[in-house]
C-alpha cells in the first residue's frame, strides 16, 4: 500500500465517521473510494466523496442497515441490502458468493434495495485476491435511451470481471455498457473541455460535444447497437431478476427523495481449481503468456484489459 493511499483511506474515514457513520462500514467505503484513486479510476474516488456525505446528512443512507439473505439455494442467494452505503452491501455480497464458491465451485448472489457502488472492479479484485474469478454486475439510472429513441430507459449498467494469476497481477475487465462512464462527463464540464465525437446525444437525438447538453440528453452505448443489448442483459439479470428497480424506475444517487435508489446487484464467484483441477495457474499462465507474446504490428506491443489500470498502480506515488 502507497502513503497517499493510507492517507487518503484514513481521511475518508475520519469524514464518515464525524458523518455518523459506523467504523465497520467505514473502513469498507473508504477503501473502496482510496483503492479506485490507487488505481486511476479517479470518478469514483474520494471526489465523490462529498456527494455520499450529503446523502447521509439528509438522511438517505440506512446507516444501520439489515443487510441479510432472503432466499437461498446451494447455487444462488438474494441478498436484500437495506439502503445501505452500495459498498458496504455490494462487499458483503461478493464476500458471501466467494465464501459459498469454496465448497460448490460456482455460486451468485443476487442482491435488491442498494445504491450507487462505486467502483465495479473492487469487488472482482477481492474475489480474484482470494483466488476466485470474481464477476460483477450493475444496473444504474436510466442515461441511455434504446435504439431509435430518445427517452432515458437504460443505465450505462457497468460489469466487471478479475481473473486470478497465481504470482502475477490479475486480468481485470471493468467497463459501463456505455461508451464511457457517465462521470466523464462531469469531469469534461469541470475542465472545460469538449466531449469527443460519438459520446453523447442532445435531449433532441441530435449528436453533440457539449457536456452540458450531453448530461441533459443521452449517453451512447459501446459498440452501438451490441452494447445496447449487454445493457438490457445486465439490467435483466442484476435488476429485475434480483427483485430491483430496472429500466428507468432505478432510482437517482442526486435525487433527494431519500429513497433507495434500489439498484440491483449480482456478484458471481468461481473456484478455478474446483473446476479446472491444480492445473489451472499453470494453465493460466500460459493463457496469457502466449497472449503477450504473439505476433505484434511493427512498434506497438500486446495489451490486455487491465494494463493500463496495472500501469497506473505501479508508476505511481499515489
Amino acid at each position: 500500500m502507497k502513503p497517499k493511499y493510507l492517507e487518503e483511506k484514513n481521511e475518508i474515514i475520519r469524514q464518515l465517521l464525524e458523518a455518523g457513520v459506523n467504523h465497520t462500514q467505514a473502513e469498507i467505503i473508504a477503501d473502496c473510494f482510496a483503492t479506485a484513486d490507487e488505481w486511476g479510476v479517479t470518478s469514483h474516488g474520494i471526489r465523490i466523496l462529498p456527494s455520499h456525505l450529503n446523502k447521509v446528512w439528509r438522511g438517505g443512507y440506512n446507516l444501520s442497515p439489515n443487510i441479510r439473505i432472503v432466499r437461498e439455494s446451494p447455487a444462488f442467494a438474494v441478498v436484500d441490502g437495506d439502503n445501505s452505503f452500495g459498498p458496504v452491501s455490494a462487499d458483503f455480497c461478493m464476500a458471501l458468493a466467494v465464501e459459498k464458491a469454496k465448497s460448490v465451485g460456482v455460486f451468485q448472489v443476487f442482491s435488491r434495495n442498494n445504491n450507487t457502488p462505486g467502483a465495479a472492479f473492487y469487488y472482482t479484485l477481492k474475489a480474484a485476491e482470494n483466488g476466485f474469478i470474481g464477476i460483477f454486475l450493475c444496473n444504474s439510472p436510466a442515461q441511455m435511451a434504446p435504439v431509435g429513441g430518445k427517452e432515458k430507459m437504460l443505465g450505462t449498467n457497468p460489469f466487471a470481471v478479475a481473473i486470478p494469476i497465481p504470482g502475477q497481477d490479475p486480468l481485470i475487465i471493468d467497463m459501463a455498457t456505455s461508451i464511457v462512464a457517465k462521470s466523464k462527463f462531469k469531469e469534461y464540464k469541470e475542465a472545460g473541455k469538449n466531449l469527443p465525437d460519438g459520446w453523447a446525444l442532445d435531449e433532441n437525438g441530435l449528436p453533440t460535444n457539449n457536456p452540458e447538453a450531453g448530461m441533459k440528453g443521452f449517453i451512447l452505448p459501446m459498440a452501438g447497437f451490441k452494447g445496447y443489448g449487454i445493457a438490457m442483459l445486465i439490467d435483466i439479470i442484476s435488476g429485475l431478476l434480483s427483485g430491483s428497480a430496472f429500466l428507468n424506475k432505478v432510482g437517482r444517487f442526486y435525487s433527494e427523495d431519500n429513497m433507495s435508489m434500489n439498484v440491483g446487484f449480482t456478484c458471481i464467484a468461481m473456484n478455478p481449481i474446483m473446476i479446472l483441477g491444480q492445473e489451472y495457474p499453470a494453465v493460466i499462465r500460459e493463457y496469457v503468456s502466449t497472449l503477450r507474446n504473439s505476433k505484434t504490428i511493427e512498434g506497438k506491443r500486446i495489451i490486455l484489459p487491465g494494463d493500463d489500470r496495472l500501469s497506473f498502480l505501479h508508476s505511481t506515488d499515489l
